[in-house]
C-alpha cells in the first residue's frame, strides 16, 4: 500500500524525526524508517494519522503485523508500543 506523501510528512513532522517506539532519531541513520500502521491493517486498522508511527527498521520489524511485541529497550512484551514509549523520546 502506498501512503501519500503528505500523510508520511505528517508523521515525520509529528514524530520529530525519531522513532515513536524507541526514540532513536532518523540523523545519521542509513535505512529509512517506516511508516508503521500501529494496528495493522490486516487487522483492520486505517491508514490514518491516528494509527501511524515513525519506526526505525529494528522497531519496524520486530512488531510486524501484531499489535503487542517485544520492547527492544527493555525487552518486555507490551501492547500499545506509542503508549508505552513516549517518554523515551
Amino acid at each position: 500500500m502506498s501512503l501519500p506523501d503528505s500523510l508520511r510528512w505528517q508523521v515525520i513532522e509529528r514524530a520529530g524525526n525519531r522513532c515513536e517506539y524507541c526514540g532513536l532519531s532518523q540523523e545519521g541513520q542509513e535505512a529509512v524508517f517506516h511508516v508503521d500502521h500501529i494496528h495493522p491493517v490486516k487487522l483492520a486498522g486505517q491508514t490514518e494519522l491516528e494509527n501511524l508511527a515513525l519506526a526505525c527498521v529494528s522497531c519496524s520489524l520486530r512488531k510486524g503485523a501484531r499489535v503487542s511485541a517485544e520492547d527492544p529497550a527493555g525487552g518486555d512484551f507490551v501492547r500499545g508500543w506509542r503508549g508505552s514509549q513516549e517518554s523515551a523520546r
